[in-house]
């Protein structure tokens, strides 16, 4: 019976493939801006009330293009919550250590890690907060963002 093994793993591939395909999806691409000026670092990602999110990763530009299944496809059809997470940490800074730490046994200085800034505003970020959406319907489209920092 050697045949079988790989007849059982063809029919769990199929049986997969026909799952992801089964969903509908639009390809989305656009473009993210903070006060007219591209975002060029973070994520965002496409959530709808049902089914699984979209992520893509901004790059030069802003520009994204969103994944659901796999790579550029796109996101399921309908309303979504979106988010954005995108930050730049500072440079660090060497400090001399405190009365407790040098107890601790860490002489000298120690690292204080820099400090968090948000490119686009923190509120963006979470599902909880956000108040930014999004409708994505079949075949291509451009779901350009544009925030206003304040």
């Amino acid at each position: 019976m050697p045949g079988r093994p790989v007849t059982r793993a063809a029919a769990l591939i199929l049986v997969f493939a026909a799952g992801c395909s089964g969903a509908k999806l639009g390809q989305v691409s656009g473009v993210v801006t903070v006060d007219s000026v591209p975002v060029s670092t973070g994520t965002i990602m496409f959530v709808p009330a049902d089914g699984k999110a979209a992520v893509g990763s901004i790059g030069a530009g802003g520009r994204f293009t969103l994944t659901t299944f796999q790579p550029d496809d796109g996101a399921l059809v309908g309303s979504h919550k979106v988010t954005i997470h995108a930050t730049k940490v500072g440079a660090g800074t060497m400090v001399p250590a405190s009365f407790e730490e040098e107890m601790k046994g860490m002489k000298g200085k120690v690292l204080v890690p820099g400090r968090v800034e948000w490119i686009v505003p923190e509120k963006y970020s979470q599902l909880a907060t956000t108040d930014l959406t999004a409708t994505v319907v079949p075949g291509n489209q451009t779901i350009d963002i544009h925030l206003q920092s304040k």
